[in-house]
């Protein structure tokens, strides 16, 4: 028998004292008896002893019926629900957005053991929940000989946060076992891990051995080309920087080079495009030095000196080194800045033009904190132990560990580090991260749609905070509520308690002979 549980037991038993009505009712208002003129004492006696042996209660059936639709009310009151068998939990196999059939290969033997239990295929998506279940035929999978209802097809968006995504699918999909396939590319987890369900398992999909891509182009003269291109190892977590230099061809066409994708050149427009997976993408192209300038007073003159180091450090590895100036004067700033770097309490001069990318670090006003940042592709994290929360971001770059920004970019060209580099703010100054960290940021003109950073995340940053499942009974099994059935029944029995009722007023409760 399927169990009972009642949502206000207290209403339903205060509803029954509603009993005592039809009882009060039955033993304190009965109805005189008729008055019966008879000829002679010897039929009065008679007609006494034959009501004497037939008295009954009165209105018997009627005290019951009314008894029932106070005890039906009562209990609808009361609101019972009737626990339904819970239904299986089905597993559920969620492939990440852009996952391809042919990308699953090495794992098929896998993904057809977990079809076999009962599991469920869904598609992720950047920004929604899973998709409804898909058919396993799709990949090759089970009876391939139904006719497909959905396919297999990239999200539109190619950049996502996997973090975000398997979140939404875990909401919705509570109480169920997760196991998410995807390529672990630290392009595409960004922020910091929520809090996950238990139940999330992930099975990476094999990375490449390696990857090659252009980062930037430059024109040191009219007749060369230099390339840097950035080097990556699945078995490594840094990544390598090399120059490719090559002669200026006279022709638009391919530049001929080891790296993924292809680069193609036209001479006449300037410019550098990299083809890769039919997709096309500008390469900054540069015809002259960077020009840097960092300003700094007194106070920030700890950041001043690792974030200096930190610019020489990158412009080493720049086939056009930078003219990097360091100044502690307030006087008036150089004209065709690349870069400024304003270290002051002072707020920005207003002569900055819009072209030029700025920097700022956080003032006096930040707050003692105890958090930590974890650079992607490394298991060394940074401690930051002063934080301004005070300026809002309009784009998170780099986030702490409890999810505060920690360099945010509050308009285009704007930079805002919410700390400072110098040791007693944080020890990113003692970190050999820096300078790839600050590397995307200077290349200048960078594009819309960056090369994804195909470097495999450590299997140990997936494990993290655990979210609370709630598993009772009572929240997890379907219910099912009587209350309306309780008060359909009341209402039958209060017609045939009406119809009842009517019968009886029509007869006499006393009948005697009269001779």
């Amino acid at each position: 028998m399927l169990p009972l549980f009642f949502s206000h037991a207290t209403t339903g038993w205060l509803a029954l004292l509603g009993l005592a009505v039809p009882l009060a009712i039955y033993l304190w208002n009965r109805r005189p008896g008729r008055v019966v003129r008879v000829g002679s004492v010897r039929w009065l006696e008679a007609a006494a002893n034959q009501r004497l042996r037939s008295l009954k209660p009165e209105q018997l059936l009627v005290f019951l019926l009314r008894a029932a639709i106070l005890g039906l009310l009562a209990l609808a009151l009361a609101e019972p629900l009737q626990l339904l068998p819970v239904p299986p939990r089905r597993g559920q196999v969620l492939l990440a957005p852009g996952v391809t059939a042919a990308a699953l290969g090495p794992v098929r033997p896998v993904l057809d053991s977990l079809r076999q239990r009962g599991y469920e295929l869904r598609q992720l998506h950047a920004t929604r929940p899973a998709s409804a279940p898909l058919p396993w035929a799709g990949l090759g999978l089970g009876d391939t000989t139904t006719t497909l209802t959905a396919q297999f097809a990239a999200d539109s968006i190619p950049i996502f946060n996997l973090w975000h995504t398997v979140q939404l699918a875990a909401d919705s999909l509570p109480n169920r076992p997760l196991l998410v396939v995807a390529p672990l590319t630290i392009s595409s987890f960004t922020g910091t891990r929520p809090a996950l369900p238990a139940a999330v398992r992930w099975l990476p999909l094999p990375a490449p051995d390696s990857s090659r891509w252009p980062v930037a182009a430059w024109q040191p003269h009219p007749d060369s080309l230099v390339i840097l291109v950035a080097h990556s190892n699945s078995t490594e977590q840094g990544i390598r920087l090399r120059k490719v230099r090559r002669r200026w061809p006279a022709t638009s066409g391919p530049i001929p080079g080891n790296w993924d994708g292809q680069l193609l050149l036209s001479p006449s427009q300037k410019q550098v495009r990299v083809v890769e997976n039919g997709q096309s993408r500008p390469l900054p192209l540069l015809t002259r030095a960077p020009r840097w300038f960092l300003s700094h007073d007194a106070a920030h003159a700890g950041s001043a000196r690792v974030l200096a180091a930190a610019l020489r450090a990158v412009g080493s590895v720049l086939p056009l080194p930078p003219r990097l100036t360091v100044s502690t004067a307030s006087s008036a700033l150089p004209d065709s800045l690349d870069w400024l770097f304003w270290l002051r309490e002072q707020p920005l001069p207003a002569g900055v033009v819009s072209s030029t990318q700025v920097w700022q670090e956080a003032g006096s006003q930040a707050a003692a904190v105890a958090t930590q940042f974890l650079p992607a592709g490394t298991g060394q994290p940074v401690a930051v132990q002063r934080l301004d929360t005070t300026v809002a971001a309009a784009t998170t770059l780099w986030s702490t560990a409890t999810g505060q920004p920690l360099l945010g970019q509050v308009t285009p060209g704007r930079y805002y580090f919410h700390s400072r580099l110098a040791p007693a703010w944080s020890s990113l100054a003692d970190s050999p991260e820096l300078p790839g960290l600050l590397l995307p940021l200077l290349l200048p003109a960078p594009p819309s749609d960056p090369t994804p950073d195909t470097r495999t995340l450590d299997l140990a940053q997936l494990h993290g905070p655990v979210s609370k499942v709630t598993t009772t009974v009572g929240s997890t099994a379907p219910r099912r509520p009587l209350a309306p059935w309780l008060v359909l029944a009341a209402g039958l029995l209060f017609g045939a308690e009406r119809l009842l009722a009517a019968r009886r007023a029509a007869v006499s409760p006393l009948t005697v002979p009269v001779s």
